[in-house]
């Protein structure tokens, strides 16, 4: 894994993140749902698209959503590589949204922000991304079922999938279309004597489908945490003006002057300054902090600020905290978030002091 984070930080070489390597089968059991979730099938990978499916999509009547472009689907399909944002609402709650953003200052595979329960400053692990994106994109939404006299719960259920998407299920046209064209909110009903769900699309409510309890509960039991890199943040080094590194009452600084690379006012070569940086987004997250401590328990072990080259990229701040003997937790502009493990800091802060 590290050595993965070398080539994304350093070389830009990101094609095992992209869009174009990643798969869209689910595996048995997905890293990206909840741990306590064993018994997920394999779903089926979007069909190749043929003239008559794309001729059914485009004959679909569409509605046009309030204050927005996109059109409401009755038949939602779609590759999943379709997909432009993706949300889950939980007995009323978003608990979970992902969507695409491209910026100039960001990196193909870096243009996915986990917006809830995360930011912008989360990065996406795109392969494991395509693979949940490959759950919606095996729903059948065009075959419905016999609910008369069935109580399915949709009538007021608070619980919905809603997904914007470029309305195709060719990979290929979907790959090279930037913006969704398409939206669809998914309701979810109650289980049927089998576990699986009554679902129904939002606004054409009167079909009924059925989904599998493994699919809906995937993505209802879904662990955003699987769904990131385990890095603290991901600033491409073409972005970077200067690094701001606290340690006590001692502050270094890493500077991209021009062609000069400078710790301080001293220039050193490319290498060394290469060196340090990747290292300092190289720390692995270890888990999500469940609870925190007081601001005045904390004890501030390294403070990491990476001011940006360009407006439009954000200034990140890491801040590493002293919890147990075990681990230091990491806050990223101002909150606190995951646990990292406290000898790889400290490993870091030694490296600092050493590299000035």
């Amino acid at each position: 894994m590290k050595n993965k984070i070398k080539k994304i930080l350093l070389l830009g070489m990101t094609a095992m993140f992209t869009a174009g390597a990643a798969g869209t089968a689910v595996i048995s059991c997905p890293v990206w749902a909840d741990e306590a979730e064993q018994n997920s099938e394999t779903a089926e990978e979007p069909k190749a698209e043929d003239a008559a499916v794309e001729e059914e999509i485009a004959d679909q009547t569409d509605d046009k959503t309030e204050n927005t472009d996109l059109k409401t689907v009755e038949h939602p399909r779609m590759s999943a590589y379709s997909i432009r944002r993706f949300s889950i609402v939980k007995d009323g709650e978003e608990v979970f949204q992902i969507k695409q953003e491209p910026a100039d200052y960001k990196m193909d595979f870096d243009y996915w922000e986990i917006t809830n329960p995360y930011d912008e400053t989360a990065t996406v692990n795109t392969e494991n991304m395509y693979e949940m994106f490959g759950v919606l994109a095996a729903f059948d939404l065009s075959n419905g079922v016999d609910a008369a006299n069935t109580d399915t719960g949709l009538d007021n259920t608070k619980t919905y999938f809603t997904v914007d998407f470029v309305n195709t299920v060719n990979d290929d046209t979907a790959k090279e279309t930037q913006d969704a064209d398409a939206t669809a909110t998914i309701l979810i009903g109650n289980t049927d004597e089998n576990g699986d769900y009554y679902a129904c699309v939002k606004g054409y409510e009167e079909a009924v489908y059925m989904l599998s309890k493994e699919s809906v509960n995937s993505l209802l039991e879904l662990k955003p945490f699987n769904l990131i890199l385990k890095i603290p943040a991901l600033v491409n080094i073409d972005t970077l003006d200067s690094v701001d590194m606290s340690i006590g009452k001692k502050t270094y600084t890493m500077k991209l002057d021009g062609s000069d690379y400078k710790f301080g006012k001293k220039t050193v070569k490319k290498e060394k300054f290469t060196e340090l940086y990747q290292a300092l987004q190289s720390i692995m997250l270890d888990s999500e902090v469940e609870e925190t401590k007081d601001a005045a328990d904390k004890e501030e072990v390294l403070t990491v600020t990476f001011h940006r080259s360009t407006e439009e990229a954000p200034e990140i701040t890491l801040k590493y905290f002293a919890y147990d003997d075990t681990y230091d937790s990491l806050e990223i502009n101002g909150t606190e978030r995951f646990l990292v493990k406290a000898e790889d800091v400290d490993a870091l802060v030694k490296q600092i002091k050493k590299a000035f």
